[in-house]
């Protein structure tokens, strides 16, 4: 959906990515924690076993218990 964006690597052997976060959000890293302003590029890590995925500032992960 609207609320998630998953930055796949698409490049052997980098262990970085450059990922473009939509305007009009805030955008948190979901392994770090660390939130980012839409409508801009930035570079993070991504090593093989920690693909880059944000979530939009107002998003909830529905889960039942």
């Amino acid at each position: 959906g609207s609320d998630m964006l998953v930055a796949p690597v698409i490049e052997e052997d980098s262990t970085f990515r450059q990922v473009y976060l939509p305007t009009g959000a805030k955008w948190t890293n979901a392994w770090t924690d660390e939130a980012y302003e839409g409508g801009q590029f930035i570079n993070v890590e991504a090593p093989l076993e920690q693909i880059p995925v944000f979530f939009r500032d107002d998003f909830k992960l529905p889960i039942k218990v």
